[in-house]
């Protein structure tokens, strides 16, 4: 084999996707041409160079702050999750809303007829004079008769 024909299949070779007859001709290459051998080295660095930059996890609070970032952006709005909220198929929120009615036409009914303020009454500056009519001092008033 030649070192053209065997640089072709070095990424092949690394990834053991050669049939077996191949595989052993590049092997038996390598072992005696150290171009080839060197540039098979290089590769093998390179693909776990790219397996650990794949397999590395971005650091918590990176992870975090883009997070935020894409549910600031593509995230409902305020607006939409609470109107979601309330739009959610529970019955408790049903009961509630059908409860609250009576109580805001009551509110709105009591609102109506009755005056938002109401002055109190003034009692007269000076009290009318109590005259007593058809008095007889000579008999006990009704409530007292049987006591005297």
């Amino acid at each position: 084999m030649h070192c053209p024909d065997c640089e072709s299949r070095l990424i092949d070779y690394a990834s053991h996707e050669l049939p077996e007859q191949e595989r052993a001709a590049v092997a038996g290459h390598l072992a005696t041409c150290s171009g080839c051998a060197l540039e098979y080295c290089r590769l093998q660095a390179d693909l776990e160079g790219i397996v650990e930059a794949h397999a590395e996890a971005p650091r918590a609070d990176v992870y975090r702050q883009l997070r935020q970032e894409v549910a600031r952006e593509f995230g409902p709005s305020r607006w939409e999750r609470a109107r979601a909220l309330l739009l959610r198929p529970v019955p408790m929120y049903g009961a509630v809303l059908a409860s609250l009615v009576p109580v805001v036409l009551w509110v709105l009914t009591v609102a109506r007829s009755s005056p938002v303020f109401v002055e109190p009454e003034r009692a007269p500056a000076t009290p009318p004079s109590a005259t007593l009519t058809d008095y007889d001092a000579t008999e006990p008033p009704p409530g007292h008769r049987g006591v005297l």
